[in-house]
């Protein structure tokens, strides 16, 4: 098998009992052959512990155990940091992969240098059945909102020069913040054509759900998110646009005080500052509409 690219596989695990074992399962059953599986387990108080343990004889099959509950950005980051894999795939423990995942996007990522994530089509599973209607990848409309979850496939080396996931995005949005340093690397996504990813949803209810239930905390997610990538936002015509359109009186405010001569993302960061509540404002009403 030494031709092969080992592909490690993270999966956080915070008392997901009901669901873990359907996880590691769906990659013990990859068509794949060079696969280990790091499960980190996030200090969790019901019984998944138990049920991971009974995977430890199995070759390849690795076990972190978090003395205290860390959250899901330090836990997948500790998982790759011990990832002897020239690819990562990280999968929560509540998801699952079907058969071919893993081969198919080793094929991809190991052919075309310009990819730094694979992913592929997707669908619900759990509390809702069906057709994961994500959009194809945009950049202009990427920048805006995310369409890639989490269990895209990576090389570990990019992850590492991405600095992982970041703490400061705990509160979610982490794989969303991952994508854009790929992108702003020059990293390009790309999409299977197929259905090979099922996200669970628990009583009609996602992630994504939870973080919208509380606007302030979503809004702060995406400030974070445009903060630590300012450059990249602005020089980018669609995310100007879209603040001049809707705030144009603080365009002439600012041109008053800056001579033709100044640099303009000087211009646009002081912009910017006026315009955050109004524009997170309406990027949250985007998002809602979107979801809906």
């Amino acid at each position: 098998m030494s031709h092969h690219h080992l592909v490690s596989v993270v999966i956080p695990c915070y008392n997901q009992e009901n669901f873990i074992e359907a996880a590691i399962d769906s990659v013990l059953n990859q068509t794949y052959p060079c696969i280990e599986i790091i499960c980190i387990d996030d200090f969790s108080a019901d019984s998944s512990l138990e049920r991971i343990n009974k995977y430890l004889e199995l070759p390849n099959f690795k076990l972190i155990r978090n003395s205290s509950n860390l959250g899901v950005c330090v836990s997948r980051n500790l998982a790759v940091d011990a990832a002897a894999g020239e690819y990562i795939l990280p999968l929560d423990g509540d998801d699952t992969i079907e058969p071919s995942y893993v081969e198919e996007a080793v094929e991809v990522i190991s052919t075309r240098n310009n990819v730094g994530m694979v992913y592929s089509k997707a669908r619900y599973i759990g509390g809702v059945n069906k057709y994961w209607d994500l959009p194809e990848y945009c950049f202009d409309e990427f920048i805006f909102n995310n369409c890639i979850f989490c269990s895209a496939l990576f090389r570990k080396s990019d992850f590492l020069k991405a600095g992982g996931y970041k703490t400061y995005m705990k509160n979610g949005l982490e794989d969303y913040e991952l994508w854009i340093c790929f992108i702003e690397s020059g990293l390009e996504p790309y999409r299977i054509d197929k259905i090979l990813f099922n996200y669970r949803r628990k009583h009609k209810t996602s992630r994504t759900d939870e973080m919208l239930s509380d606007p302030d905390s979503y809004v702060n997610m995406k400030k974070e998110i445009i903060l630590h990538h300012l450059d990249l936002y602005l020089s980018n015509d669609c995310f100007m646009k879209f603040i001049t359109e809707y705030s144009p009186q603080y365009i002439d405010k600012i041109e008053k005080k800056c001579s033709s001569a100044e640099l303009r993302v000087k211009k646009y960061k002081n912009l910017l500052k006026l315009t955050c509540i109004l524009l997170f404002s309406i990027m949250l009403l985007v998002v809602i509409y979107v979801l809906r």
